[in-house]
């Protein structure tokens, strides 16, 4: 009789235990479906829209964990999984190589703006209009053209652009505040310099320059997109909503951009007013 009651009590322990283990299980996966993670490249115009979402995330009751790398990685980390959605997919020019590639292993959210204008950037007071007419003039800019990272799409680009006009220019890697840091040198000291632009950017506001021409076509007015890795709309359908709805125009977002880099606004702030100021679409890009 005694074994008997011992027998049951260590059967009674065991399914305790394992209540104990599904239980915390249990509360792990749901932890864990609760935690939204944003993709961030290293390129201040995805700040505004990162701010929005970490704010309607906490809202809906989502814990926000931001993954920050160069635009490769963003798209590993999309097709891999190690992200739920990145606002960093320019179509159909800038990322057109990674689109090919990885196109059909992750999903394309809403366009948050359109019609972007990117490509070459001079200051005015450089006297050329077109990529056109850089070649044999060169010099006109110093023969080279300030980039940033060597990955991102902006800088491939550049490399068939220039094997496409037969211009003898020089790409100078670096980062995007690297290159800033030079557009800012040359423009007081008033000298010439090429380098990469678009819109959104704070240097559109904050400085006189100008899109060149290019009418080989090869810079096209891009979207910026969200990407949104597959499977997403299962663990958080809110938020795949809003993903695949948020919009933002080019001037709501250079305006962000100017109050937070350069007048130092607190980024929170600026999203909070932003997110008040369009509640009535937040709210339907839920639904």
């Amino acid at each position: 009789m005694k074994r008997i009651w011992i027998t049951t009590a260590l059967l009674l322990a065991v399914v305790m235990g394992l209540g104990l283990v599904a239980g915390c299980s249990n509360a792990n996966d749901t932890g864990q479906d609760k935690v939204i993670k944003l993709g961030h490249a290293p390129y201040d115009y995805e700040v505004p829209f990162i701010e929005i979402t970490k704010l309607i995330a906490d809202e809906r009751g989502y814990q926000v964990e931001v993954l920050e790398g160069d635009i490769g990685f963003m798209f590993m980390s999309l097709v891999q999984g190690d992200i739920d959605a990145w606002p960093g997919v320019w179509l159909p020019s800038i990322h057109d190589t990674y689109q090919e590639k990885y196109g059909d292993q992750y999903e394309l959210g809403s366009a948050i703006f359109t019609d972007a204008p990117v490509g070459w950037v001079v200051p005015k007071y450089v006297e050329i209009d077109s990529i056109a007419d850089l070649q044999g003039n060169e010099d006109l800019v110093s023969g080279k053209l300030v980039g940033f990272e060597p990955g991102s799409g902006m800088m491939l680009v550049s490399e068939e652009v220039i094997d496409g006009y037969d211009l003898d220019i020089e790409i100078l890697s670096g980062t995007m505040a690297s290159m800033m840091a030079e557009v800012d040198y040359a423009i007081k000291q008033q000298q010439p310099i090429l380098f990469l632009g678009w819109r959104p950017h704070t240097m559109m506001v904050k400085y006189d320059v100008k899109v060149l021409d290019d009418p080989k076509g090869y810079w096209e007015k891009d979207s910026e997109l969200w990407g949104i890795r597959k499977g997403f709309q299962d663990k958080a359908p809110d938020m795949y909503n809003f993903f695949k709805n948020f919009k933002m125009s080019l001037d709501d977002t250079e305006e962000f951009l100017y109050a937070y880099q350069e007048q130092d606004k607190d980024v929170q702030d600026l999203a909070k007013a932003w997110i008040e100021e369009h509640r009535a679409e937040i709210d339907s890009w839920l639904e």
